[in-house]
């Protein structure tokens, strides 16, 4: 994938929520990240984070969320066609079915505008579009699994029970200090399929873009 100023921008959006800010990089990383300009990680190219050994526990623990969420925005968004319909071909699409499309525009100065369509019955226009702005990708990932029917919200974790997984999956991945280089992927992994809230969505999208593949051949 690109490492492009979108993409930086896009990071440094997020990151500027939580009281983070960023400085210039060190060597091969894409950024470094600070807090009261001293180092808390560095983010390489492929999304793999570092944590500065002098850091703060509780600066650290939303980089990973942060980071994991801006690499796949950047990632659909880089591989996706434009809207095949003129009056919304500013917008790329990232995935369709069952009638109801998840597209994405970025606005610049970092932020992202996702919305859920439904297409008309000829498919030669869209209608009731759920729009969520700056970057709220979790929420309309959601949204597309529940109005396309591919997922129900009584098989999905609550909110609370995601929280607790992932508290878990920063506290081990802070404080045990026998981690093992791929151990430490395998959590950041985790993260981000408890915080892009893709239980069982991470499995789900790809399978919607196969089975759409088969409708049409």
């Amino acid at each position: 994938m690109e490492i492009n100023d979108r993409l930086l921008d896009v990071l440094r959006y997020e990151l500027d929520k939580v009281g983070l800010g960023t400085s210039a990089p060190v060597l091969d990383e894409v950024l470094l990240v600070v807090k009261d300009g001293k180092p808390v990680a560095y983010v390489q190219e492929d999304g793999f984070i570092i944590y500065s050994t002098l850091c703060n526990r509780e600066d650290a623990k939303p980089v990973p969320t942060i980071v994991n969420q801006v690499w796949e925005m950047e990632r659909a968004y880089q591989e996706a066609p434009a809207m095949p319909i003129d009056s919304v071909s500013n917008y790329r699409k990232l995935v369709e079915y069952n009638g109801i499309t998840l597209a994405a525009r970025y606005d610049g100065d970092g932020q992202y505008t996702f919305v859920n369509w439904q297409y008309t019955y000829d498919n030669n226009a869209v209608s009731l579009g759920h729009y969520f702005h700056k970057n709220h990708y979790s929420s309309a990932k959601a949204d597309f699994l529940y109005r396309s029917g591919l997922a129900d919200r009584s098989i999905l974790f609550q909110l609370d029970e995601l929280t607790v997984i992932r508290d878990s999956l920063l506290f081990r991945g802070m404080q045990d200090s026998a981690l093992q280089l791929e151990e430490q992927k395998n959590l950041d992994h985790l993260l981000y399929r408890v915080d892009a809230m893709l239980i069982p969505s991470d499995k789900l999208l790809p399978v919607a873009a196969i089975e759409m593949e088969q409708e049409y051949e």
